[in-house]
């Protein structure tokens, strides 16, 4: 019948009343029971008091770190470094800082400019604020030189302008960079827009557009202040003397100071002694720890003067720190405990092997029996041909046909340079050893343009084909092949991350090494922070031991500001270092696993080669190698670093010698260390079918001779359709097999078998700038 209902029933609405009835709270609650109990502890429930006594300590907390931060600031004890960055070459950021000032200094901006006479960095007490400020100008034509000034500032001005655009080349990828490295209170100022625009209905058209260009950047801003107002000028002011700066994360977990003495830095020649007066700042410094100059390196403290000061006169030195057991400058791991012991570290202190023996049993598919390569062996004869012979035959060809030419130059020299295949078609390249500095290679444009285009192709077959490589007719796969081995499963299979392989970096087993790098990184933290000798806000004079000819390669500090930056216990020691990395936005050229780069962690910078892999999580801790790091994605990249307890943000770039012509590649994060993560680099033997009988089908053109066959008989293939099978049986001698599949396979199918072979992360070296 149309139109009938399924039912008479009419639902009611709810009754309406704020507050419900006994009967309405017993039928909700209907069947819950009140746990008691936890992990098998009862649950105490806490008074009303308890509640508020615990929420009144953290809020006492919170207070006192508060008047902790605001004490070294409001007492006059730190003066107030700031950064001026134009992000338009419009602008002057002079001009920008006479208009700041106007008020206090009351000359013109020629004058002004004249006064500063090239020096970058301007000091002045406010006595209207009880404030003292620093200026820093950086060197806008290098961008290390900004990154540099705004790692050290407590606030940021950013300069906009109201008649030209910010230049995605140079205003976006200063402020994007900026801020990718972490940075502290952030300002944006308007100097030209009552100039430009005198109408007051167009100049609030043109703030609105600046404002929200700013707002995409920095969400949390306010306002922009426009210098040209009186009002807004003294506001930007005050706000710079009053205002207390959030800071940054990395940057205060450690201390750092910036040299007081602008005319210059002291030297005492006879000793070699390199002598700098500032304010701690950060967490503080240890006497017996280590110190790092940005483009020298680690140095050990000599000793520490900390000065009396009253209000703003220093009376005298009240005290003089000498170390008591340095701390070594060796770069590898200390064969004795670290600082932290073993009751402290309980199960995360320094750790060996985590597999037993048992469980490396069968992780070779293809050899079952890890041999080591035998150093002596005849003409013509591969490493792969020598295991079937016993040593007195190998011995009795050597007498007959001599050694191989490696041979000899290995027994003539021992330090011989180490060869990997490294490109889509396997070709062994031959890799130089890095020198220390930096070489710029000259290249034509044609030449340059070539490399790239050859690049770019090899990373679409790399997206289209994945590790595919094709044998050539006259090629032995055990030869080509012989440093790959075949695994059930990547994920699960077992591996030994201190396996003998020719390889392996020559000081592998003396690199730092920690088990469990969050727990270690916690407690070296918590421990710095107690044993800090002087903390901030004190005024010392640090003495470092330094060499006479380094010396003379110093930045003057008028022109660029002078930082040391304390180090953590063990920071010094080299480590395999993990980095997430993701490409950066406006940088759209492929980037090869493996290139020269210089990557920015925190307050270090250092040439690597670094390799990239998937950022997977498997029980064995055994990742896949990437040979391209494509655009949009997230990857980890291994080189072999100091080590940094901090969790910092990292910038990879490129640039010449001196740091000029940069180009930044990639941004991410210092992730951790850890040595038993093993990247496992990729190769797939493709075959095609060519006879299919229900569930086993003959395969050709993947070997092309049945020795190979037998040999990967125990490795499983795969067909590009998902399905899964093994090697049957060799036929003939032209390396066609039968293999059979889980299911029945389509003609158009492709079959696989996955290769992989250990890869190895290079050492980095510093910069020099």
């Amino acid at each position: 019948m149309a139109g009938h209902r399924s039912t008479l029933k009419k639902a009611n609405k709810s009754f309406k009343s704020p507050h419900s009835s006994k009967r309405s709270l017993k039928a909700s609650n209907k069947g819950k029971v009140e746990k008691i109990s936890a992990n098998n502890k009862a649950i105490r429930v806490t008074s009303k008091n308890e509640r508020k006594n615990h929420s009144n300590q953290l809020k006492k907390n919170k207070i006192d770190k508060s008047l902790q931060v605001q004490s070294l600031f409001n007492s006059n004890k730190i003066e107030k470094i700031i950064t001026i960055l134009p992000l338009t070459k419009n602008q002057s950021p002079y001009q920008i800082l006479s208009l700041i000032l106007q008020d206090e200094i009351k000359i013109s901006i020629d004058e002004f400019i004249k006064k500063l006479n090239g020096d970058n960095i301007f000091e002045i007490s406010l006595k209207k604020f009880k404030s003292n400020l620093k200026f820093i100008i950086p060197d806008f034509s290098n961008l290390i030189s900004i990154l540099d000034a705004c790692k050290v500032s407590d606030f940021v001005i950013f300069g906009l302008s109201s008649i030209e655009e910010v230049d995605p080349i140079y205003g976006e990828q200063i402020i994007r960079s900026v801020e990718a490295q972490g940075i502290s209170t952030t300002f944006a100022v308007l100097p030209d827009i009552v100039s430009n625009y005198p109408k007051k209905n167009l100049q609030l058209d043109v703030y609105k557009s600046l404002f929200s260009y700013y707002q995409h950047f920095f969400p949390n801003v306010d306002k922009l202040f426009t210098l040209e107002n009186k009002n807004d000028n003294s506001n930007l002011l005050r706000t710079l003397c009053q205002k207390i700066p959030k800071g940054i994360h990395w940057r205060d977990n450690r201390g750092y100071m910036i040299a007081d003495h602008l005319d210059k830095i002291q030297f005492n020649e006879n000793e070699n002694i390199l002598i700098i007066d500032g304010i701690v700042r950060g967490t503080g410094f240890n006497i017996n720890g280590l110190i790092h100059l940005q483009g020298f390196g680690d140095f050990q403290i000599e000793k520490i003067e900390k000065f009396e000061v009253h209000g703003d006169k220093i009376s005298g030195i009240n005290d003089i720190l000498i170390p008591t057991k340095k701390e070594s400058l060796n770069i590898f791991q200390d064969k004795e405990i670290d600082d932290l012991s073993m009751d402290e570290l309980d199960d995360n202190e320094l750790s060996d092997n985590d597999y037993s023996d048992n469980e490396l049993d069968d992780w070779n598919l293809v050899e079952k029996k890890i041999q080591s390569k035998r150093k002596r062996l005849p003409k013509g004869m591969s490493e792969y041909q020598a295991r079937w012979m016993k040593d007195e035959e190998i011995e009795a060809m050597i007498q007959e046909v001599g050694l191989q030419d490696n041979d000899i130059k290995d027994n003539n020299d021992e330090e011989s340079i180490r060869n990997d295949d490294d490109d889509m078609n396997n070709d062994d390249e031959v890799e130089v050893e890095e020198e220390d500095d930096i070489i710029e290679m000259d290249i034509s444009p044609e030449e340059h343009e070539r490399q790239l285009q050859e690049y770019r192709k090899r990373e679409r077959e790399e997206q289209d084909f994945p590790d595919e490589i094709e044998l050539r007719f006259d090629e032995i796969a055990t030869d080509r092949l012989s440093k790959y081995r075949g695994v059930k499963s990547l994920a699960s299979c077992f591996w030994d991350y201190d396996e003998n392989d020719e390889r392996k970096p020559e000081h592998w087993l003396d690199f730092f090494r920690v088990k469990n790098y969050k727990i270690y990184r916690n407690q070296l933290l918590k421990k710095f922070k107690l044993t800090t000798n002087v903390v901030a806000g004190d005024r010392v004079r640090i003495s470092i031991k330094f060499q006479d000819n380094d010396f003379l390669k110093l930045s003057k500090p008028k022109i660029k500001p002078f930082v040391i930056y304390s180090l953590l216990p063990n920071e010094n020691k080299l480590s395999v270092s993990n980095f997430s990395i993701q490409t950066w936005e406006s940088y759209d050229e492929p980037i090869k696993s493996k290139e020269s780069m210089i990557v920015q962690y925190g307050f270090r910078r250092y040439s690597i080669n670094p390799l990239f892999s998937q950022h997977t999580r498997n029980s064995n801790n055994v990742a896949k190698f990437q040979r391209f790091l494509h655009k949009g994605q997230v990857a980890v990249a291994t080189a072999i670093v100091p080590i940094s307890f901090t969790n910092v943000p990292a910038l990879f770039f490129k640039s010449n010698s001196d740091g000029s012509n940069l180009e930044i590649l990639c941004q991410g994060t210092f992730e951790n260390t850890d040595f038993t993560r093993i990247l496992a680099k990729r190769v797939v033997l493709t075959g095609e079918v060519f006879k299919i009988h229900k569930s086993v089908v003959t395969i050709r053109f993947m070997f092309h001779n049945s020795d190979d066959v037998n040999a990967y008989k125990n490795v499983p293939l795969f067909s590009k359709m998902g399905r899964s099978g093994f090697i049957k049986e060799s036929l003939g001698t032209h390396g066609d097999f039968k293999a059979s599949f889980d299911s029945k396979l389509n003609q158009q199918d492709v079959i696989g078998m996955e290769l992989f072979k250990r890869v190895w992360p290079k050492q980095g070296s510093l910069v020099p700038f």
